[in-house]
C-alpha cells in the first residue's frame, strides 16, 4: 500500500484546507521547473457552511516553499505564510499576528477559464498548526526540498 501524503490546515467552527497528493511524477530522477516534482491531488475546503473538493495539480516544491515560510511564521508568531500552485486555482494565504492568532483565506477555481471560484476566510491560532507542519515535513522528507530528493 502506497502511503498517501496530506496536509491540512485547520481553523476554528470546523473550518479547514486539507491538501492530498495522490500521485507523483518523475520522482525520484525528474524533477519540475516549478520545484520539486509535479503532484496530482485533491483539495477540500469548508469555510462555514461551505465545501467544495476538487483537483489539484501542483509541485511537492511548493509545499516546501509553504512549509518554510508557515514554519517561519509560526515561530516568529508574525507574517504571512503562501500557498499558490502553478496554475494558480488555488490560493491559501495565513496571517499570523503577535498575539497567536490567524486569518486562512484564499480562494479555490476548479478551472480558470469558468468564472466559479469560492473565496473563503477561516480563523485560527497557532495552536492548530502543529497538525499542519507535521504533515508538511513528512511531505518534506520523502519528496525533498525545491531540487527534489537527491
Amino acid at each position: 500500500m502506497i502511503k498517501v501524503h496530506e496536509f491540512v490546515v485547520r481553523g476554528k467552527e470546523g473550518g479547514f484546507v486539507k491538501i492530498i497528493i495522490e500521485e507523483v511524477y518523475g520522482f525520484p530522477k525528474m524533477t519540475s521547473h516549478f520545484g520539486g516534482y509535479d503532484a496530482k491531488g485533491t483539495v477540500e475546503i469548508k469555510s462555514g457552511n461551505y465545501y467544495v473538493k476538487g483537483e489539484l495539480w501542483f509541485t511537492t516544491g511548493e509545499a516546501f516553499q509553504f512549509y518554510s515560510q508557515l514554519l517561519r511564521c509560526w515561530t516568529d508568531l508574525d507574517g504571512v505564510a503562501t500557498f499558490t500552485n502553478y496554475e494558480t486555482n488555488l490560493n491559501l494565504e495565513v496571517k499570523f499576528n503577535n498575539r497567536g492568532q490567524c486569518i486562512i483565506e484564499g480562494y479555490y477555481k476548479e478551472f480558470a477559464h469558468e468564472d466559479n471560484e469560492l473565496k473563503f476566510e477561516i480563523e485560527s491560532n497557532q495552536s492548530f498548526f502543529v497538525e499542519t507542519l507535521d504533515g508538511l515535513k513528512q511531505i518534506v522528507n520523502h519528496y525533498g526540498e525545491l531540487k527534489g530528493k537527491s
